[in-house]
């Protein structure tokens, strides 16, 4: 009766492992057959975070909700304390200032330089990317957002300790950010971002010959992107322009 039991077991055991490793290979061709979408996701989440940014202060905090309502999942649990969920990126905008101190954002470029793509969870991917992007400025310092919030161009200097002077001139604002990190879910109306972040991004101002030189000195920024042709999954067709 014990060995009865015993070849029971194992039988019951066998059935169980044998089902999880088709699940598992089930499920990661399943994922498999979602990377490009989830390509094509953050491709449409960095092209309409870039384009969001553009134009006037009066239409900012109104484009910049539309488009966390559009890419981001109600989602309140993550493991990383620093990152962004939606529901603290509409908390930062709705109580944003968003006064460009006489300036806007006229248009932008940017430039998606490696993406890489991986399975998170049943229903979850984790993507990691390096991208640069260029804004034209009319002047001033425009808010604008980032996949880790609410930020502010510092594009002047200061004359003296308690007196900062944003740009009265033209320039173009280059951010490169080396490792952007997204959590993305699976829901009914598809891939939507759960958390974003970004790490060790540069920051660098290129300003127009008209512009005063005390601010001008402080500009070592190239005013092009040049794309990295070396990397995986650039753009076939370079920087992307929004305006």
């Amino acid at each position: 009766m014990k060995l009865r039991n015993i070849n029971r077991g194992l039988v019951l055991g066998g059935v169980l492992a044998l089902g999880v490793v088709c699940y598992t290979a089930y499920d990661n061709n399943q994922f498999k057959t979602s990377k490009p979408e989830i390509e094509q996701t953050m491709r449409d989440y960095i092209a309409d975070l870039t384009s969001a940014n553009v134009g006037s202060s009066d239409k900012l905090k109104s484009q910049l909700t539309d488009f966390v309502d559009k890419h981001y999942a109600d989602y309140t649990t993550s493991d990383n304390e620093y990152a962004s969920s939606k529901s603290g990126l509409l908390d930062e905008i709705n109580q944003a200032e968003v006064a460009t101190q006489g300036g806007d954002i006229t248009s932008a470029e940017y430039d998606i330089k490696e993406m890489s793509i991986n399975k998170s969870g049943a229903d979850g991917a984790k993507v990691t990317m390096i991208y640069n992007v260029c804004y034209d400025v009319s002047k001033g310092d425009p808010t604008f957002l980032t996949t880790n919030g609410i930020n502010t161009m510092t594009s002047g200097n200061y004359t003296n300790s308690d007196n900062y002077e944003p740009s009265t001139s033209s320039y173009k604002a280059i951010f490169s950010y080396e490792n952007a990190e997204f959590y993305l879910l699976r829901t009914s109306d598809g891939w939507k971002i759960a958390t974003s972040s970004d790490y060790g991004y540069g920051e660098d101002y290129s300003f127009d010959d008209n512009n005063s030189d005390s601010v001008a000195d402080e500009s070592k920024a190239e005013s092009e992107i040049v794309p990295d042709s070396s990397a995986e999954n650039t753009d076939s067709e370079g920087a992307d322009s929004v305006e």
